[in-house]
């Protein structure tokens, strides 16, 4: 069965960090180079424009979270690359903000199941790894997540998770970037904690962050540029796709190719059954029947992204209460996954 690697880093933020970037060398680097020669031309900037950028968010994080600094930079030194490289990788999502369709997520307060579809570019499907990061007081978190990035999906051992969508609007490169911020969402030990992380974290970002936790609570925030809403859930669901579903953000987004028919295809699936289990997310996020407009898709060629194909690279399911996260490889609805505990 094809499945994702997973690697333990522990110790402190430097000891990980180094770890890290040493035992995934190979991987940091590919990937980095996917982004600087394939992915990041198409944004229209520079080099030499892509490298500040990356100094400013390296100083944005420095007033953030020494520890974020630490493991960055070890990183870095880890897979012997220069500081910048990580932190453009880190800040990848900003950095672009193009309008690809990207990501289906949903939570079930009742069945505390939080899931997603991760819908990127095929070659990093066979780059990404699994990440158990072991902290010094004992917090653990487990991610799904781009070599060299600090997280992506993921839970941890206090029964938090956390998933994403990336959106699309003008910003200005201000605030903590969500791989991130994503990390500092799970090294929090309760959901009031997550919500001070995501006040303090500052704008400059178009991304939809749904964090949940093991109580049937759930916090679900749209940031668009210099604003951020929170989405209600409906009848204990908070389901979301690229666009900004929250009344007072409504059109402050750029239409996103597919979302609609997402929102559309797994809202139907709601409607039709009240069952909001494991099960049913499992069936809403492997669905294909819509062809490239579907939640699960096959890879297609993205004229955004200069030719590359782009399709649902992983489909993550997390049960929050047994702390265990779900993950499939790869696009198609054959139902395939390897479990991963903390």
């Amino acid at each position: 069965m094809p499945s994702y690697p997973h690697f333990t880093f522990s110790g402190s933020a430097e000891e990980r960090g180094l770890a890290c970037g040493e035992t995934l060398r190979e991987r940091i680097r590919t990937t980095v180079d996917l982004y600087t020669d394939r992915l990041f031309s198409c944004s229209g900037l520079s080099d030499a424009e892509i490298k500040l950028r990356a100094d400013r968010i390296r100083e944005i994080i420095s007033n953030f979270s020494a520890v974020y600094l630490a493991e960055l930079d070890a990183i870095a030194r880890g897979a012997n690359l220069e500081r910048w490289q990580i932190y453009a990788l880190n800040a990848r999502t900003e950095i672009l903000n193009t309008p690809v369709p990207e990501c289906t997520a949903l939570y079930f307060s009742n069945d505390r199941i939080l899931g997603q579809n991760w819908d990127w570019v095929a070659a990093l499907e066979d780059l990404a790894v699994v990440i158990t990061w072991e902290l010094e007081h004992g917090h653990r978190v487990l991610t799904f997540t781009e070599p060299g990035m600090l997280s992506k999906i993921g839970l941890n051992n206090h029964g938090l998770g956390v998933c994403l969508n990336i959106m699309f609007a003008e910003h200005e490169l201000n605030g903590i970037p969500v791989h991130v911020l994503i990390r500092a969402l799970l090294d929090c030990a309760t959901l009031d904690d997550a919500r001070e992380t995501l006040k303090r974290s500052g704008f400059g970002k178009s991304s939809h962050l749904l964090v949940a936790d093991d109580k049937g609570q759930a916090c679900s925030t749209e940031f668009v540029g210099d604003a951020s809403f929170e989405v209600e859930p409906t009848d204990g669901v908070l389901l979301h796709t690229n666009h900004c579903i929250a009344p007072a953000a409504l059109r402050k987004t750029a239409a996103v190719s597919s979302t609609l028919d997402r929102f559309d295809q797994a809202s139907t699936w709601l409607e039709k059954t009240s069952q909001r289990d494991l099960e049913i997310m499992r069936h809403i996020l492997l669905d294909d029947s819509r062809g490239s407009i579907s939640i699960n898709t096959s890879y297609h060629p993205e004229k955004l992204l200069d030719g590359q194909d782009v399709g649902t690279c992983a489909t993550l399911l997390m049960d929050l209460a047994s702390r265990n996260l779900q993950i499939k490889k790869g696009p198609g609805n054959r139902a395939e996954f390897t479990t991963h505990s903390l």
